[in-house]
Order: structure tokens, then C-alpha cells, then sequence
């Protein structure tokens, strides 16, 4: 039993000891390759707000599969219109940036006079935002 302790007692003293190298570690990496850090956690950002982009304009290009003239169709559009609102109004990027679009859109969902040129146009409209939008997002890490 008493050997068990001492093999317990040195695991333990090694485990401590590798935790504080493995610490000292992080501390030098963060205080020397502080601006590697930032850049790379700025990429991440930007690739995750990337996904967002391109999920947008799947819902995009969903919506477009879907005809205004068609009775039937009028509530799975307004169904799409509300998800890329709620996705864009769920990103304070966007929000900040295109308040007023994700206004227009939330409007033209609940519109009794949804129609296909006020869809294709809405549509247009957040197509440019989204490329604008990516545009940036993809010069602004390179600054």
C-alpha cells in the first residue's frame, strides 16, 4: 500500500509539473505570437461568417424555385422569407449593416400583396447586400 502512494505521489508530482511547463508554454506563445493569434481567430470569424453567406443564398436560391403566381406556393415563400430574415437578424454583422433590408424582407413575408416581381426584386436586393457583404468580409483579414 505504501508503494502505491509513492508511485500516486510521483504521477501526481510529473502531472502537475508537465501542467505548469505546458502553461508556460501558452503564456510565452500568447505574448509572443500575440498578432499569429489575432489573425488566426479573425480567419475563424470570417470563415464562420462565410457559412452564414452561403447558407443565405441557398435559402437564396431555394426562394427562387418558388413562383408568386402561385397560390400554393405563397406560404412556403413567406416560410423562406422569414428564415433569411431570422438567419440575418441572428448575425450582428449583417444587423448592422442591412437593418433596413432584413426590415424589408420580414414586411414583404407577412404582405398580402406578395407577388413575383416584389419577390424576384426582394431577392435581387439581398443578393447584392450578400456579395457586397462577402466581398468585404473577404479584404478585411488582409488589412
Amino acid at each position: 500500500m505504501e508503494v502505491w502512494l509513492v508511485i500516486q505521489s510521483l504521477v501526481s508530482f510529473l502531472a502537475n509539473l508537465l501542467t505548469i511547463f505546458a502553461s508556460g508554454i501558452a503564456i510565452w506563445l500568447f505574448f509572443t505570437k500575440a498578432s499569429e493569434i489575432k489573425t488566426a481567430f479573425k480567419l475563424l470569424l470570417n470563415w464562420s461568417f462565410q457559412l452564414t453567406l452561403t447558407d443565405l443564398k441557398s435559402k437564396i436560391e431555394r426562394l427562387n424555385e418558388y413562383s408568386a403566381k402561385k397560390p400554393e406556393e405563397l406560404e412556403e415563400i413567406r416560410n423562406i422569407l422569414h428564415e433569411i430574415a431570422g438567419q440575418m437578424r441572428g448575425n450582428e454583422q449583417i444587423v448592422y449593416s442591412s437593418n433596413d433590408l432584413i426590415s424589408k424582407i420580414e414586411k414583404l413575408a407577412i404582405s398580402k400583396n406578395l407577388d413575383e416581381p416584389r419577390k424576384r426584386s426582394i431577392i435581387s436586393e439581398i443578393r447584392e447586400v450578400l456579395r457586397n457583404m462577402q466581398v468585404n468580409s473577404v479584404a478585411s483579414p488582409l488589412e
